[in-house]
């Protein structure tokens, strides 16, 4: 047996993250995958596993302190062989980070942040003198967030090494000189409001901040367009009560739209894409992560089911309600809150009957789903009363035109009334 201390996670962009929540406590046998504690960060709350089989010897940190990447917060028994093989695979990665290091200027292409200026801006200017670049892996993986190329950023640590600190730097001196050109700022009047009565302040949360600062950078950066329309949901509704009578099951209509939803979205690829930074690439998935709008105490939040392709309805509803209840507890994982390819917000269960749904970058499109109504229509049999749920799909001009989301909204529609699909997903 050997002692081994485990560090924070790489956080990306989160700095001085607060412990919410201790899991574990000394004398603990845990599992790799075992929560020891509850991070929170502006966006969500986050579990950080052990990472390793053992015993747990003392834990580092408590309720209220803060924390970020590469700090300690474990100290745990393992087995020798369990020691080495963890020691062995961080200097092969290590190598191997060292040795992709580039040597000349280039354009790194990664995932777009949600950030409204790092979106707005690409983060380049004149190559520093830099031939050698140093930078341990949490570095290098915050830089390809950024977009930075750390071949232009000057380092000031030990032998030349690029640190954190150097980034944070770097992009503070590039939104300052962005901000006095044509960029857009956050602006608010300065009111005092209690010239008219009396009045009460209450801060906002960092979840509410981060909420704003998102959805303003949406708002301002994606050119929204807005299709709605009305889907006769009776064949719908009538497979599913006959699905979970016979399966002995309770599945919401939303798993059974989640599922319709992401098979459609193969035949129309361009409302599961992205754009990438330089706007002159779109970059198409062959994956639908499906991301679900979740109303917390602390607002709304947005995990997504991975592969929901390929998952049945009765798995969709599983997980949708797993990552639900997660999000009221707090406790979802980084991962559950990354990699979304298309999302849908459901007010179905509140009211209302058409919305414009705000897109979550690097998204290009939104499914909004309102309460479902009753209406009469006439057809041969004469007069008939039926379901129909309202729907607002929002996506990015840039990338989709109207003509393909009014097809997409009106074949939802044919495939919301196709029981043979339903029914042979449902399992």
């Amino acid at each position: 047996m050997a002692n081994k201390t485990i560090n924070i996670p790489d956080l990306g962009e989160a700095e001085d993250v607060e412990v919410i929540e201790v899991c574990a406590k000394v004398g603990d046998q845990v599992n790799s995958e075992d929560p020891i504690i509850v991070l929170e960060s502006d966006k969500a709350a986050m579990e950080i596993p052990a990472s390793v089989i053992g015993k747990v010897i003392s834990i580092e940190v408590s309720v209220g302190d803060k924390v970020s990447s590469g700090s300690s917060f474990l100290k745990i028994e393992v087995p020798k062989d369990a020691t080495q093989q963890v020691e062995e695979g961080s200097h092969v990665d290590q190598g191997k980070e060292n040795q992709s290091a580039p040597k000349k200027t280039q354009q790194i292409e990664f995932e777009q942040s949600s950030n409204a200026e790092m979106q707005r801006t690409p983060l380049v200017t004149t190559k520093v003198n830099n031939d050698h670049i140093y930078a341990g892996p949490a570095v290098r993986k915050l830089a390809r967030e950024f977009g930075i190329d750390l071949s232009i950023v000057q380092p000031t640590g030990p032998k030349n090494r690029i640190q954190k600190e150097d980034l944070h730097h770097f992009v503070r001196s590039r939104l300052s000189a962005t901000s006095q050109g044509n960029g857009f700022q956050f602006s608010q009047p300065d009111i005092d409001y209690s010239k008219w009565g009396p009045i009460k302040e209450e801060k906002l949360s960092k979840f509410q901040k981060s909420s704003l600062a998102n959805l303003h950078t949406s708002w301002i950066n994606i050119p929204h367009v807005t299709q709605h329309d009305e889907c006769d949901l009776n064949i719908m509704l009538e497979a599913r009560t006959k699905l979970c009578k016979k399966h002995k099951v309770k599945i919401s209509p939303l798993a059974f739209i989640a599922k319709i939803t992401s098979q459609l979205l193969a035949d129309f690829p361009l409302l599961n894409c992205s754009l990438d930074q330089s706007l002159e690439k779109i970059i198409l998935k062959d994956y639908v992560n499906l991301g679900i709008a979740v109303d917390t105490p602390e607002g709304l939040i947005v995990p997504n089911v991975k592969n929901a392709q390929l998952k049945s309805i009765i798995e969709i509803s599983s997980e949708i309600n797993e990552l639900a209840e997660a999000a009221k507890k707090r406790k979802l994982k980084i991962a559950d809150l990354k990699g979304a390819s298309f999302s849908i917000s459901s007010l179905g269960a509140i009211g209302g009957k058409f919305f414009t749904p705000i897109i979550n970058p690097p998204e290009v499109a939104i499914l909004g789903i309102s309460k479902t109504y009753e209406k009469v229509i006439s057809s041969k049999a004469g007069f008939e009363n039926r379901s129909f749920l309202p729907i607002s799909l929002s996506y990015d001009h840039r990338a989709i035109n109207g003509v393909y989301a009014v097809q997409f909204t009106s074949q939802l529609g044919e495939a919301l009334s196709d029981d043979k699909f339903i029914e042979k997903s449902f399992k």
